[in-house]
């Protein structure tokens, strides 16, 4: 019997959602009968196992096995959300296939973790137990205890009190979920599009020209529907932008691509809020899109962007050089040998791209996606700047904005499934990446790089349309150092040049001089000091631990937990933080940690607490590497000549490390120095404890002329002390600079 193929379970799939399809247009919705074709659907899948469905030809195939990724995320939310019509019949279509998929992945992985058949004798429990306890000798039990408490008490159990709220509700316990997803009245989860969306722009006459406001959805399909819409837009164009940009780096030579590279990471020197107000002057309707527009049509059209179109663009220019970062990093790493094997086979252009460079690169490409994807469930300069609110993040920004400063458990709920979206995003895309295998035989292991001189058209392609691309996502932070000179006027596209040299410079005066934001500044460096001393000793304990203890569950469990700030968004860690904090007052009577007693709640604590678990996977890695470079016969030596635990680290060990523990610490002080999203939400709470990304917030809501340039002065400030960090990492350390990544 010949197997059971991935075209053969679509095909089952479209007849399982014609049957649906046929019986929704009779007779309407009909709860049984959905119910019985997810259930054919399902037991098709499973039973194409016993039929010999060829799980591996999906598991080492980049579309299909992308595909199973895309369908259980789609399927999924169908099921939270028990759309009818269309979407439920789309999701039957891949149902089968997906069944089928999911099903052998959890039998592969169940066999692959079954103890293998012992052909060689284990050692036994007593030698085990000896060696166990040698690895964990007191300065090790100190690491392992003290960094576990940490992560465990201000990670772990602050998003544990925000899942317990996320169930109290009067309707049951599942009452809140079942609202967000079954609701549409509740304006989170619509399965239709209101009347303002019919069309995904507005015609506005202007005389003799028309304006075009392309906005693509005024309300969308509610709250939640419409993060994952926008997150999934720009991590794939944000994905496509950063692979182009990398590749072009990585694989040609041409005069001016040291200026390339340094252009294509300036869109990542953070400058809150007002850096999507740049965004949205170049694109309203004076802006210089607008005006090409008006150009090239010979005065009959402008446009502007506006709404979740606004966003999605600002979050596409803001993330896209982390893809191009981690991109980059796997390019120049993948042995040219296996490229010039495919070569010399026939392969060349789109297809050795396809077929060879972009599965090897495919680590960093999915490791730039899945922080994309994140930061855009996450971000709220965006949605604050355009005036679109109807998404997850600003949502939950605006319960901290009440006058009673209490939040609803329906808050915490929909950070629960923003916490549970980006948790999903980040396991489908590393699993992916996991199932493959990128084993090489070097990397990156000859003097002669892969990179050539490109020819006419690839010429073309770079210096008029690559160069001009990466330029025009340069210009919003250049337009947010050109407003705080006031040259760029914050209304409209007009530049002013003045006589007098000290005007430009009375944006930073007038900041200077405003005691909220000298004070927020104070905080902020006072803050990030000290989360960055506490980080730093984290880093310590955490990197060294999992580099030298061999106890491979142990290590994996605490690097996992120190690393996964990364994908938890700061909104969630700002909600857990608010439950947590409330109800650790009440049991200790420890008012300075209540947020409803704003006279005696310290903020700043909890500020420090914040930054320093927010931002220590960053200062992890740069100790962590530092660890990996120095050999543990070193060590081994220092401690057969009667050196202690606590004197081969600090006194052998410490000086090799020094470097990364000075680059990592930082990095750490620039990451926390330009937080925002813990920073402005809890900032709130109390304004005189509140940093300085608070008071750049609250400039940039002002609306007028001196409120943007003094935004933008705040924003020059960041530019530069990141700009700082980053010559004093590459030009002292002699480290190169890494912003994000994995």
């Amino acid at each position: 019997m010949p197997a059971v193929t991935t075209r053969d379970l679509l095909v089952v799939g479209v007849v399982l959602a014609a049957i649906y399809y046929t019986v929704f247009a009779l007779i309407g919705v009909s709860v049984v009968v959905t119910e019985i074709l997810w259930l054919v659907g399902i037991a098709v899948g499973l039973a194409s196992l016993r039929l010999g469905f060829d799980y591996d030809r999906v598991r080492f195939s980049s579309t299909l096995s992308f595909a199973a990724i895309v369908a259980f995320i789609y399927v999924f939310i169908i099921a939270l959300t028990d759309l009818e019509g269309p979407p439920m019949a789309v999701a039957l279509v891949f149902l089968p296939f997906l069944s089928a998929t999911a099903a052998s992945a959890v039998i592969g992985f169940v066999k692959r973790e079954a103890p293998p058949a012992a052909e060689v004798a284990k050692p036994g429990f007593e030698r085990r137990l000896r060696a166990l306890l040698f690895e964990l000798d007191p300065i090790i039990w100190v690491f392992l205890v003290v960094s576990v408490a940490y992560l465990t008490v201000f990670l772990i159990l602050p998003l544990a009190y925000m899942l317990r709220y996320s169930f109290v509700s009067e309707a049951g316990w599942l009452g809140n979920f079942v609202s967000i997803f079954r609701d549409p009245s509740q304006g989170f989860v619509r399965p239709y599009l209101l009347p303002g969306d019919t069309q995904p722009y507005q015609l506005i006459p202007m005389g003799n020209t028309t304006l075009i406001n392309f906005y693509f959805m005024n309300y969308g399909y509610g709250t939640v529907l419409n993060s994952l819409i926008i997150a999934t837009i720009v991590t794939v164009f944000a994905t496509v932008l950063g692979v182009l940009v990398a590749f072009v780096i990585a694989r040609f030579n041409f005069p001016g691509k040291d200026l390339l590279r340094i252009i294509a990471i300036i869109p990542l020197f953070v400058t809150p809020f007002v850096n999507a107000y740049a965004i949205k002057l170049l694109f309203s309707d004076s802006g210089p899109i607008s005006q090409l527009v008006y150009l090239l049509t010979g005065g009959k059209y402008k446009l502007m962007i506006s709404g979740m179109a606004g966003v999605i663009i600002t979050q596409v220019i803001t993330f896209y050089p982390i893809v191009y970062l981690n991109t980059y990093a796997s390019l120049i790493n993948i042995d040219p040998s296996m490229e010039e094997q495919a070569e010399n086979l026939g392969s060349k252009g789109l297809r050795l791209f396809l077929d060879v460079t972009m599965p090897l690169a495919l680590p960093g490409i999915a490791a730039g996606a899945i922080l994309v994807y994140i930061f855009s469930l996450e971000d709220l300069g965006a949605p604050i700047i355009w005036r679109f609110d109807k998404v997850m993040s600003y949502y939950i920004f605006s319960n901290f904005l009440t006058e009673q400063a209490i939040i609803s458990p329906t808050a915490a709920a929909v950070g629960v499934v923003m916490l549970f979206f980006a948790i999903m995003g980040f396991l489908a895309i590393r699993n992916y990446v996991s199932m493959r295998s990128y084993a090489m035989i070097s990397r990156g292991g000859r003097l002669v790089s892969r990179a050539r001189k490109p020819g006419l058209l690839a010429s073309l392609a770079i210096y008029l349309g690559v160069f001009p691309l990466v330029i025009f996502t340069s210009l919003p932070q250049i337009s947010v150092i050109l407003l705080a000179m006031k040259v760029l006027q914050p209304f409209g596209w007009t530049f002013v040049l003045y006589s007098n040299p000290a005007t430009y410079l009375e944006s930073f005066r007038m900041i200077a001089a405003d005691p909220q934001v000298f004070n927020g500044i104070l905080n902020t460096l006072k803050y990030a000091a000290t989360s960055v001393a506490i980080g730093v000793i984290l880093a310590i304990m955490v990197g060294y631990s999992v580099s030298r203890v061999n106890i491979r569950w142990l290590t994996n469990l605490l690097d996992s937990v120190a690393t996964m700030p990364i994908a938890i968004p700061g909104l969630v860690i700002a909600l857990g933080y608010w439950f947590f904090f409330r109800d650790l007052a009440e049991v200790t009577g420890l008012s300075i940690l209540n947020p409803l007693d704003i006279r005696a709640f310290q903020l700043w604590l909890v500020l420090i607490i914040s930054f320093s678990v927010r931002r220590l996977p960053y200062v992890v890695r740069s100790v962590y590497a530092g660890f990996q470079q120095v050999h543990k016969n070193l060590e081994e030596a220092a401690l057969n000549l009667g050196a202690s635990r606590t004197r081969v680290i600090f006194g052998v060990v410490f000086p090799f490390i020094l470097s990364y523990v000075l680059s990592g610490a930082l990095l750490g002080f620039v990451y926390m120095a330009t937080e925002v999203t813990t920073s402005i939400t809890l900032g709130g709470l109390k304004q005189d404890q509140a940093p300085v990304t608070f008071w750049l917030y609250m400039y940039t809501l002002k609306a007028t002329a001196t409120g943007i340039q003094e935004a933008a002065a705040i924003g020059s400030l960041l530019i530069l002390i990141q700009l700082i960090a980053v010559m004093i990492i590459i030009l002292v350390f002699k480290q190169r600079y890494a912003f994000i990544g994995v």
